[in-house]
């Protein structure tokens, strides 16, 4: 019996993986969000950005509950993630090295813990040009 699931949902332009919060699953974060940041278009760059901004935050906090999970929407302008549920804890590290990393970071509480929201805006998409 594997009691390690991996489960990736799609619908539309809204996607949600949810992992194990193992470092083990962590390839699988970096993989899944690269694709839905070339899918949007976002250049090699940003998409490398991305996925360490995620990295980054699932590597120095730590996972409320049995699973972290990426909710992705992504539409013309960009690719927005958000990242949890994580214990409230002051972390930071992952944090700061986010923000250097996307164009946007913000912090989320909800009743299952704390969720992090990143935004990469597509270059192409900001300067009007497809």
């Amino acid at each position: 019996m594997i009691e390690d699931t991996v489960t990736l949902g799609v619908r539309m332009d809204r996607i949600r993986l949810s992992v194990p919060p193992g470092r083990e699953f962590h390839g699988t974060l970096r993989l899944v969000v690269g694709g839905i940041g070339a899918r949007s278009r976002l250049t090699y760059e940003q998409v490398n950005e991305l996925q360490l901004a995620v990295e980054s935050l699932v590597a120095h906090r730590r996972a409320n509950g049995d699973a972290v999970v990426v909710q992705a929407g992504v539409d013309e302008r960009g690719v927005f993630l958000l990242v949890g549920p994580f214990e409230p804890e002051d972390d930071p590290a992952g944090l700061r090295v986010a923000e250097r990393l996307v164009d946007s970071v913000g912090v989320v509480t909800l009743e299952d813990g704390q969720w992090l929201e990143l935004s990469s805006t597509n270059d192409h998409a900001a300067a009007g040009t497809s």
